[in-house]
C-alpha cells in the first residue's frame, strides 16, 4: 500500500510540473496531497483489516463468518430378545443374493430369530455449513457405521479394538436464485415430509431436487420434486431410480394450534426383477435387486432347478399421506398428534402369485401409523423431556423394506406392533433416551422381536437448524 502511494505521489507531481531537458526532478509531495494519501491508506488498510480478522482481537476473517460446524456423539446399549416360538429357518435373501445366488440343496444362509442379542454401539457425526452467498449454500457431514448401508450410521462395539470407518454422510448444494425457490443436489437431507414408516431416519438420497415454499398470512404451502438415482448399470439401459414428487401445507389455526399435512407419490422405476427363461438360462440375473432386507415378496429367478437367486416380485409406485396436528397452549408443554399412511398403487397380487409359483406368504399392499408425542416446546436444554407412543402396521409389499425404519422389527416389512419412548435432557446438549419396540410378523411364520435401547445422546449444535429444505420437520 505505501509504494503504491510512492508511485501514485511522484506521478501527480510529474504531471503537475513537467520536467525541461536540464530539470533534475526532486520527489517533493505537497502537504494537501499528503493528506489525501494519508486517508486514502488508511481506509484501505482498516477495511483490509476488518475483512481479515487483523483489525481487533478474537474477530475473524469475513469468509470464516459463513461457516458453521454441526456435530453429535451417540452412545448406545441395544438388546434384541426373540420370542420363544419363532419360526428358526428364515433364509436371509440379501445374503444369498451377495454370493450370486447359492446351491439349493446346500442350504440357505439364514436370519437370526432364536438368538438373543446384546449389543454397545456408538454413532458420531461432524458437518460444516458453508453460506457461500446470499443464494448458496454448502453442506457436508462425515459419519461413522459399520458398513455403507443407506439406514444406519451405528458403529457396533467389539472387533478386538481395529479402527472404525468414516462415511461421507451428505454432501449438497443449495442454491435459491429466487426467495421461495431453491434447487438441491448432491447427498442431501431426506427432502420430504414423513415418518420412518416410508424412510428411515438415517437415510439421505441421492440426486436433485426442486424445493418450493410460499407463505400466505397464517398458512403456507410447501412442494417437493426429486430425482434421485438408486442404481447406475454399465452394461444395459434398466437404471433404477425413483422419481418423486410431494405437495403440502401448514396451517396456523390460532397461536397454540396448527395442523400440517402433505401426499407424496414415489414411482420408483426397473425396481421389480424379471425371471430368467427356461432351461438355466441367467439372461436375467442383472434384474436382481443390489440390497435387500425382509418383508418384501420374492422369488427365485433361476430356472434350472439346482440354484437359487432372490428377485423382487413387485413394482412400488407408493402413494403416502402424512398429518400432524401440534396443541402448545400448555405454557411450556406441547402436544402432536401424527398419522402416515401408504399405499403401493403399483401391487399386483395375482402377479406375485404367478411369479412365485407355490405357496408362500400371503402379500399386502397397505401400511399406517399413528403417533402420539408430549413434552416441553424446546429440546436439547438441561430439564426438557418428552414421553411418546407409537403403534404402526406395514404389509410386505406396502413400501421398499431396505428404506423403513430398521429398529421396528430390526428392519424390514410384514411387521405390526407398538414403541414406546422417553427422553429427559439431563444437561444443556446432552439427552438420555430409552425406546421399547415390539413387534410381530403379520403374514409369514412368527417372527416376534422387543428392541430396547438405552441411549445418550449429545451434540454441539442442533440438526433441525439445516437449512436444506422448506418443508416443516417431520411428525
Amino acid at each position: 500500500l505505501l509504494a503504491r502511494a510512492r508511485a501514485a505521489a511522484d506521478a501527480r507531481v510529474q504531471a503537475a510540473q513537467p520536467a525541461g531537458p536540464t530539470t533534475i526532478d526532486v520527489p517533493y509531495v505537497p502537504e494537501m496531497v499528503r493528506n489525501q494519501i494519508r486517508d486514502e491508506v488508511r481506509t484501505e488498510v482498516i477495511a483490509q483489516a476488518r475483512s481479515e480478522g487483523w483489525v481487533a482481537p478474537n474477530t475473524m476473517p469475513d469468509w470464516l463468518n459463513r461457516i458453521s460446524f454441526t456435530g453429535d456423539f451417540r452412545l448406545r446399549y441395544e438388546g434384541a430378545f426373540f420370542d420363544e416360538n419363532n419360526y428358526p429357518f428364515f433364509p436371509d435373501a440379501n445374503a444369498i443374493n451377495e454370493e450370486g445366488g447359492v446351491v439349493t440343496n446346500e442350504g440357505f444362509p439364514l436370519l437370526n430369530s432364536t438368538i438373543d442379542r446384546t449389543r454397545f454401539r456408538y454413532r458420531a457425526r461432524l458437518g460444516i455449513k458453508a453460506q457461500l452467498s446470499d443464494q448458496v449454500f454448502m453442506g457436508i457431514t462425515l459419519a461413522s457405521g459399520s458398513d455403507d448401508g443407506a439406514v444406519s450410521t451405528n458403529e457396533t462395539l467389539g472387533d478386538y479394538f481395529n479402527k472404525d470407518d468414516i462415511w461421507i454422510d451428505k454432501a449438497y448444494l443449495r442454491y435459491e436464485p429466487i426467495s421461495g425457490v431453491a434447487v438441491v443436489g448432491g447427498r442431501m437431507p431426506n427432502p420430504f415430509y414423513s415418518t420412518d414408516m416410508v424412510w428411515d431416519t438415517d437415510i439421505n438420497p441421492e440426486g436433485v431436487a426442486l424445493d418450493l415454499k410460499r407463505t400466505f398470512g397464517p398458512a403456507s404451502v410447501f412442494a417437493v420434486a426429486a430425482y434421485l438415482p438408486l442404481q447406475e448399470r454399465e452394461l444395459d439401459s434398466r437404471d433404477r431410480y425413483l422419481v418423486a414428487g410431494q405437495v403440502g401445507a401448514r396451517y396456523a389455526l390460532a397461536d397454540s394450534v396448527s395442523v400440517t399435512g402433505a401426499a407424496a407419490y414415489y414411482n420408483f422405476q426397473n425396481i421389480k426383477s424379471r425371471k430368467n427363461p427356461a432351461q438355466g438360462s441367467q439372461i436375467y440375473d442383472y434384474t436382481a435387486p443390489a440390497a435387500l432386507a425382509k418383508g418384501n415378496s420374492i422369488f427365485n429367478m433361476r430356472t434350472d432347478g439346482k440354484t437359487t437367486l432372490a428377485g423382487l416380485a413387485s413394482d412400488f409406485d407408493v402413494l403416502n399421506i402424512t398429518a400432524a396436528a401440534e396443541y402448545t397452549g400448555f405454557e411450556n408443554l406441547a402436544v402432536r398428534l401424527t398419522g402416515d399412511f401408504a399405499k403401493n398403487l403399483a401391487y399386483d397380487r395375482r402377479e406375485i402369485e404367478l411369479l412365485q409359483a407355490e405357496a408362500s406368504v400371503p402379500s399386502g399392499d397397505t401400511a399406517w401409523q399413528a403417533r402420539v408425542d408430549f413434552g416441553t416446546t424446546s429440546s436439547g436444554r438441561r430439564g426438557d423431556w418428552m414421553v411418546s407412543a407409537a403403534y404402526k402396521r406395514i404389509e410386505t409389499d406396502a413400501v421398499l423394506d431396505i428404506f423403513t425404519d430398521s429398529d421396528f422389527a430390526l428392519g424390514g416389512t410384514d411387521v405390526e406392533g407398538y414403541i414406546l419412548e422417553g427422553e429427559y435432557a439431563v444437561a444443556d446438549g446432552a439427552t438420555f433416551n430409552l425406546k421399547w419396540l415390539s413387534s410381530g410378523s403379520i403374514s409369514r411364520p412368527p417372527f416376534a422381536v422387543v428392541v430396547f435401547q438405552a441411549t445418550l445422546v449429545t451434540e454441539f449444535w442442533p440438526w433441525r437448524s439445516e437449512p436444506c429444505f422448506s418443508r416443516p420437520p417431520p411428525g
